[in-house]
Parts: structure tokens; sequence; C-alpha cells
């Protein structure tokens, strides 16, 4: 049982530049979830590939939840419960994208990365794969929490590239892990302890390359009291104004006080536990 309160907030546009917003978020108070896709192809396949991804692994949460679809002892089983049921939420939302690529021509190659976090406890849990990000901002420092699947950033794990310039290079956008490409993917899963005053972004690559990291780091700190939908929304106008030239995509997510629960929000959680 977590000691703290959720909030969550989310924004995603267009940006300047592209036709389509190619980008899906979500958020889920009651789950405790929040996602972020980006996606890829054309002929609208990115759109579809991206919302695939964010509904099929919310659905499949749900259903876990609700005791509607249960998940193999097989799977997985050295793993905790929830990390168990986030991976194969995203297993199965590689496989509904797989399967409607390989059924059109025109959608075959379309693909999208995937980066969501939900809560166990005092601890997030998060599963990713290409290279939108999640960075977490703790006593006024920002960190980079996830790793990018890309082709640069395997530049600079060999010392090829720093990080600043992988930022800037044209092999950004070339990814060496994507949803929906192959009919298993590898995803990374990660846990970390979150504690109150935590912000967590989630973004898609379209808002870090509009914004840099001290950018980032300092509109949180001037924001620490503004509305965190207020706040989400500041961070991709800011980005869209220095680049805008891909979709921008966030997911806020801050870590609160815990308040006391109403009769009904203690009978709807024991039942959504249950």
């Amino acid at each position: 049982m977590s000691t703290f309160d959720i909030e969550f907030a989310a924004v995603t546009d267009i940006g300047k530049i592209r036709e389509k917003n190619e980008d899906s978020v979500l958020i889920s108070s009651e789950l405790g979830l929040g996602v972020v896709a980006d996606g890829m192809g054309g002929h609208s396949a990115g759109e579809i590939a991206s919302n695939i991804a964010v509904h099929v692994l919310e659905e499949t949460i749900r259903k876990v939840n609700a005791g509607s679809l249960k998940m193999p002892d097989t799977f997985l089983p050295k793993l905790d419960k929830i990390e168990r049921k986030l991976l194969m939420a995203a297993n199965l939302a590689n496989a509904a994208i797989y399967t409607t690529a390989q059924a059109s021509a025109i959608y075959k190659m379309m693909g999208t990365t995937l980066t969501g976090v939900t809560f166990d406890g005092d601890n997030a849990v998060a599963v990713h794969v290409g290279d939108s990000r999640i960075y977490l901002y703790r006593d006024k420092k920002l960190v980079q929490v996830t790793t990018d699947h890309s082709l640069a950033m395997e530049h600079v794990r060999r010392g090829l590239l720093t990080k600043a310039e992988a930022d800037k290079s044209k092999i950004q956008n070339v990814l060496t892990r994507a949803m929906g490409i192959k009919k298993n993917v590898e995803f990374d899963l990660l846990k970390f302890p979150v504690k109150i005053g935590d912000i967590m972004v989630l973004c898609s690559d379209g808002l870090y390359k509009g914004l840099t990291e001290k950018q980032m780091q300092e509109l949180l700190e001037k924001g620490q009291n503004t509305p965190l939908v207020k706040l989400c929304k500041q961070l991709v106008r800011v980005s869209n104004d220095n680049d805008g030239q891909d979709n921008i995509s966030t997911v806020m997510i801050k870590i609160l006080p815990a308040q006391p629960l109403t009769l009904r929000q203690k009978i709807k959680r024991f039942f959504s536990k249950s």
C-alpha cells in the first residue's frame, strides 16, 4: 500500500510541421498509470500503432485487476505480480501491433515506442522500449531514468559520441528497438523508489528535441507551485517554440502527501484490489 497520493497530467501537440499527430498518451488515476507512445510509419500507421500500444496496455491491466484475464503461472514467475502484469500487457500490445501490421501492406513497417509507469507500494514500476523517456525530478535535480534504444545512444555507450552530440545527431531517430516490428521485443523493466515531491516526466522525443535537460530542470524548479497540467502545457509550449519539428507529448506524474480517504474511496479501493 502506498503512503502517498499521485497526480497526473498529460498534453500532446502536433508540433509546427507534421500533418498528423502519431503520438498517443494515456493517464488513469484509477489504475495509477501513465503512458506515452510515439508511433512511426506512413499512411497513419504510426498513429494506429501508438494508439494500440497504450490502449491494449491499459485494457490488459484493467482485465487482470478485474480477474477476467489470468496471468499464466509460467509467465516470468520470479518477478513481482505488478512487474509481470506490466510486461504481459506490453507483450500483448506488441503482438496486437505486429498482427495488425502483418495483415496490411500499407501498415507493414509500422511501430511505436512505449514508456509507461505504474506504482507498487512506494515504488514506481516502468516498462520501456524505444527513445521516449522518463525523467525524474527530485531535490532540484533532473535525471533521465530510461535508456534510449537508438543508434545514437549506442554510439554514446561505445564512446563515439557524447550525450549532447547524440541529441543533435542525424542518427538520433534510428531506433534499435521498437514495438510492432518483430513478433517479440525486449522491454526494459525498471523499478525505483519514489518519495513525496518527486515529479516524473514521461515524454516523446519531440519534447526533449526542443528542451535541454538544463532548461527542463529550470522550468520544473520554477513551476514547483504551478498546477501540474499548467506546468505540463508549459513544457510542451516551450519545446514547440524552440523546435516543433516533431509531435510533442508528455505525461507528468507528481507524488503528493497522502490525503485521508472518504468512505466511498475506501470501498472503491477495496473492490479494485480484491
